[in-house]
């Protein structure tokens, strides 16, 4: 299989995207470890489980330890974990600004800086961030719910830090490429009421919201050799919704 033997963290890994990606990954060969605050439910395919706060210095260099006791390598990053709150400008807490700043950027920019030699030693190095379309466009206006304006900033951040990070990390050999989910139905949106979630769901032309199969698989692409030739991309996976 194509990632035979390459060993993989997903960050946000028992849930939602995450989970999907996982499988998706162990599904094509790769050993998996994935880091969240907690273990799946349903128990992952053929992969790891280490506790990871995101968040936390400490606990990314734990898992550090764990990758390199354990399989003393490391050829791919996928930066999955992410959270959000509806609130807009004048709504937004402090608190709020720093826990999604942090989760959803920081800790993108921290797992690549905590592996940063691990991947350079690797010949298949691939790095890839879960952006959003809503840290490229606004979200739709009312009666769509509040959005959340730290997370669009906390993820065009990510798209800017993936571009950039492509062109610094190519002479070490490590493609960093960001895919942009669109309307999911995951933990995020799955509890809004459907006056709220349709108008979402309808702005994209194929007229359904997305499987997270479908993120898993443009993931699994990025991370494999038949993208090779292909670092610094932001991958819409979106149904159409930014081409329209």
């Amino acid at each position: 299989m194509e990632l035979d033997g390459l060993v993989a963290v997903v960050t946000g890994g028992a849930s939602g995207l995450g989970a999907a990606i996982v499988d998706r990954l162990a599904s094509r060969g790769a050993r998996v470890v994935y880091g969240d605050l907690h273990d799946r439910v349903d128990g992952a395919h053929r992969s790891l489980f280490h506790p990871l706060d995101v968040r936390d210095p400490g606990s990314w260099q734990a898992l550090a330890t764990k990758i390199r006791t354990t399989y003393g390598r490391l050829d791919i990053l996928v930066n999955n974990a992410d959270v959000s709150t509806r609130a807009d400008l004048l709504t937004t807490t402090d608190a709020d600004w720093d826990r999604i700043l942090r989760t959803n950027l920081w800790a993108p920019w921290t797992g690549i800086r905590t592996f940063i030699e691990d991947l350079t030693t690797s010949p298949r190095a691939s790095v890839v961030n879960i952006g959003s379309i809503y840290g490229h466009i606004p979200p739709p206006p009312p009666p769509a719910p509040p959005s959340s304006i730290a997370y669009q900033v906390s993820k065009a951040g990510l798209h800017m830090l993936t571009r950039t990070a492509a062109v610094e990390l190519a002479p070490r050999g490590i493609r960093v490429n960001s895919v942009l989910p669109g309307v999911f139905v995951t933990p995020l949106l799955q509890d809004l009421p459907a006056d709220q979630l349709r108008p979402r769901i309808e702005r994209a032309p194929m007229g359904r919201p997305g499987d997270p199969a479908d993120v898993a698989a443009a993931v699994c692409y990025l991370a494999s050799p038949e993208a090779s030739f292909v670092t610094g991309v932001l991958l819409p996976v979106d149904g159409g919704y930014t081409a329209s």
